[in-house]
């Protein structure tokens, strides 16, 4: 029979309690890891979908999976810099492009649990067009749905849904990137009040060279409380209009993508 210490024999004793409790259903993430399970319910937990939107979002995963294995090569789009525009396209026929647009526009009108399920299946074949997808619809042309007047979301937003325009988030500037409140660029309203004057430069703009719609980050002046202060706003903004131009850009095997 083997004798242990009293130290040792109290050590037992927790370990049996231990393993006598086993890793209940309710315990927490850091002690099921000692029981050799991953619970990622507790760290990741994706809100319930209704029964509804949730067979929809089945649909999509399961037609987006066979257009990943067939038509995204990541060795390729990592080797040539580039993402192929018939992979854009693709997306946007399946509906990936517009995920959470509204349906009156053209969207899916899915919930942020559908599309954090489809991004995360994007990325797991290919982050760098996850990347897009993500530059696209999380911050791209985020604050139209939000924000943007009747009028701005029917001129812009079933074509942005339909991939049939790339949207981009331009804030970061040469001396602003995680520095948000530091931003330089300026707007001005014209002389006659009927359009606003962007003046200065972004820089690492995700989808820059290629999309049909920006939201620009600027600083307006506005009165508060008889004083003149500073406040970022954001514009939308087209490379036809006046002005734009990349002066930066990256050269690929499939083009030019801009900065």
């Amino acid at each position: 029979m083997v004798r242990l210490s009293k130290e040792n024999q109290e050590e037992l004793e927790k370990a049996q309690d231990l393993l006598d409790g086993g890793p209940s259903s309710n315990g927490g993430f850091v002690r099921s890891l000692f029981f050799g399970r991953l619970r990622l319910d507790k760290i990741l937990p994706f809100p319930n979908q209704n029964s509804q939107e949730a067979q929809r979002t089945e649909d999509l995963i399961s037609n987006l999976d066979l257009f990943l294995d067939e038509h995204v090569d990541p060795f390729q789009i990592d080797a040539e810099q580039c993402i192929q525009q018939d992979v854009i396209d693709g997306l946007g026929r399946l509906g990936v492009m517009g995920m959470t647009v509204p349906q009156a526009y053209g969207g899916h009108g899915f919930s942020h649990t559908a599309y954090c399920r489809v991004l995360e299946r994007v990325a797991r074949t290919c982050a760098s067009t996850a990347v897009l997808l993500g530059a696209h619809q999380s911050i791209g042309l985020k604050a139209l749905v939000l924000n943007g007047t009747p009028q701005q979301k029917q001129i812009w937003l079933p074509d942005l849904a339909a991939g049939k325009k790339l949207a981009a988030f331009a804030l970061t500037e040469p001396e602003a990137g995680s520095d948000a409140a530091n931003v330089q660029t300026r707007a001005q309203l014209s002389d006659d009040k009927k359009y606003w004057i962007l003046n200065g430069e972004k820089k690492f703009i995700t989808n820059g060279a290629q999309a049909g719609m920006m939201t620009v980050m600027a600083r307006t002046q506005v009165e508060l409380n008889g004083q003149l202060k500073d406040k970022v706003t954001a514009f939308i903004v087209t490379p036809d209009m006046p002005g734009f131009e990349v002066v930066q850009k990256n050269r690929s095997k499939c083009g030019i993508r801009g900065t």
